[in-house]
């Protein structure tokens, strides 16, 4: 059997350049929010990211009786909650649009979240430098929340900072998944695998994390994708695998190159979610739920320096929304 490689907290360490740009760019994040309602056009505060809902599923996670199953995690049936969303910071149209799709998947229990494990339908990030990540991440905030002065000065910024990230985007396990997403763009959002990108720990492990759909259709003839869900949901239950891929070295399995698949490491799968309810795209308890990983367990905390940099903007983001809203 071959050894897995363990957590270490090294993995996580941002310099203290990165921390300063962190706390820059939660700044935007807080700016953003407090005006979402005014530039969604929405009597609420909306998230900075995947703000448009799609209605969120609610069903059970049965674990697998597998040797694979970590007794912390999986040794019991637990309450699953799917937040479906767009990733644009702005609300977007119901229509069919850029198919950048979001599964928040939380899994419960009598105390509460095990663990939040937010997910997209696309396996890799493209972007590397932390440093242009931020920098990027803070004007894109300000281009869409500030004047036309501000959006003039942070789109400069943005393409400034772009040329220098250019080289991560022809990686060639991006470029490949780039292909494949295309060939899939008009195909129904239920039917589409998802990714945690990032890594996790898993006990001591540390892993990525995959949902595959089960015999679920790709093709939908309803154009409105909250009143696709809706329709698949009045004939049929969802249901859905949970994968793991284990990380054994940081050469083939590197845990802060998110651009790059992880290579000789197959996903098991270690349980089951069947969602059979339904519910609407505005509830008001869906969307008060932050889904920040960093709220997981200690053995199923995040782990990576992309990583470490949500823990901070999940809670800047959720206190805006929350706050009492005095403008």
């Amino acid at each position: 059997m071959r050894n897995k490689l363990k957590y270490s907290s090294d993995f996580d360490s941002l310099t203290a350049k990165e921390v300063s740009l962190l706390d820059q760019a939660c700044t935007s994040v807080k700016e953003y929010v407090i005006r979402s309602g005014k530039i969604n056009n929405k009597k609420i505060r909306t998230r900075d990211a995947h703000a448009t809902s799609y209605g969120a599923l609610k069903g059970t996670f049965t674990p697998y009786r597998t040797q694979q199953v970590k007794p912390i995690f999986f040794s019991k049936q637990l309450d699953c909650t799917i937040r479906i969303s767009n990733a644009h910071m702005k609300i977007v149209p119901q229509k069919r649009t850029i198919p950048a799709y979001g599964f928040s998947l939380a899994l419960i229990d009598n105390e509460g979240v095990i663990t939040n494990i937010p997910m997209v339908n696309f396996p890799l990030f493209p972007i590397t430098d932390i440093s242009r990540f931020l920098k990027i991440f803070t004007s894109i905030n300000y281009f869409f929340s500030g004047n036309l002065f501000r959006k003039f000065w942070n789109a400069l910024t943005i393409i400034k900072n772009m040329m220098f990230v250019i080289p991560d985007f022809f990686q060639l396990s991006f470029i490949r998944e780039v292909f494949n997403f295309i060939q899939k763009k008009n195909h129904f959002i239920l039917s589409f695998e998802y990714h945690s990108i990032g890594v996790y720990r898993f006990g001591d492990d540390m892993i990525k994390y995959k949902l595959v759909p089960l015999d679920t259709p790709k093709k939908s003839d309803e154009q409105r994708i909250d009143l696709s869900i809706k329709n698949y949901f009045q004939k049929n239950d969802y249901e859905l695998e949970l994968m793991v891929q284990y990380c054994y070295n940081k050469k083939e399995q590197p845990i802060n190159q998110l651009n790059k698949l992880w290579k000789n490491s197959e996903f098991i799968p270690i349980g089951k979610i069947k969602l059979s309810e339904l519910i609407g795209r505005d509830d008001a308890l869906i969307e008060k739920m932050s889904f920040n990983p960093f709220e997981n367990m200690p053995e199923l905390q995040p782990v990576g320096r992309l990583q470490k940099l949500r823990n901070k903007a999940y809670q800047t983001s959720l206190e805006a929304r929350t706050e009492n809203i005095s403008n």
